[in-house]
């Protein structure tokens, strides 16, 4: 889901990092002393749930939990995604520094947007256990539209990479939705204190 350095052209790496910079400057706008600790944590989730690989025929793929990192974090999750991504780029070689702001955008704005359909009660038509799935599934779903699109943007050339990109990213759209599910369940018998602002 990462995207290395030296793929985007130049104004989308520009304009995706002043969009991404002015996220930053809002998340840390509204975070409160009482918050670091979560973030903090959430962050480290992060950070270790791209670990978790799966085989999947020729490859494999990760997790990354935005969906519940942003029903937990709200306006705060582009904090705790930036700083799980710069460790990344910078300790493990995942993404880039270039295209730290695009990388900002694919995955913590799909966060922030399920923290927004979630707290407004927008998926509570929904039976509760399909609402937790869609919670993982959704954010997914937007991630790899977001950054299939900013391949397509990039260069002609990457459109059918970016038709690759969404195709091989439906089944960690269903598994990010399966182990959302059993991980809110998880939450909310174990440490329902955590869930109190989520809404869910």
């Amino acid at each position: 889901m990462h995207i290395s350095d030296g793929i985007l052209t130049a104004p989308i790496v520009i304009s995706t990092s002043v969009v991404s910079l002015g996220l930053v400057i809002y998340s840390l706008k509204h975070l409160k002393d009482d918050d670091i600790a979560l973030v903090s944590a959430m962050s480290a989730m992060f950070f270790i749930s791209s670990f978790i690989h799966i085989p999947l025929g020729p490859t494999q793929i990760h997790l990354i939990m935005i969906g519940v990192i942003g029903i937990l974090l709200g306006s705060k999750v582009f904090i705790a995604v930036f700083i799980a991504l710069l460790l990344q780029a910078t300790l493990l070689g995942y993404g880039g520094l270039s295209s730290l702001g695009a990388n900002l955008l694919i995955m913590a704005l799909p966060a922030f947007i399920t923290y927004i359909l979630v707290s407004r009660g927008l998926l509570n038509s929904f039976a509760v256990k399909i609402r937790y799935f869609l919670i993982g599934f959704i954010p997914i779903c937007l991630a790899t539209l977001f950054m299939a699109l900013l391949l397509a943007l990039s260069k002609e050339e990457y459109l059918y990479a970016a038709y690759t990109v969404m195709a091989a990213n439906v089944p960690v759209m269903i598994i990010e939705g399966l182990v959302t599910l059993f991980l809110i369940n998880y939450l909310k018998k174990s440490i329902p204190w955590v869930l109190k602002g989520a809404k869910v």
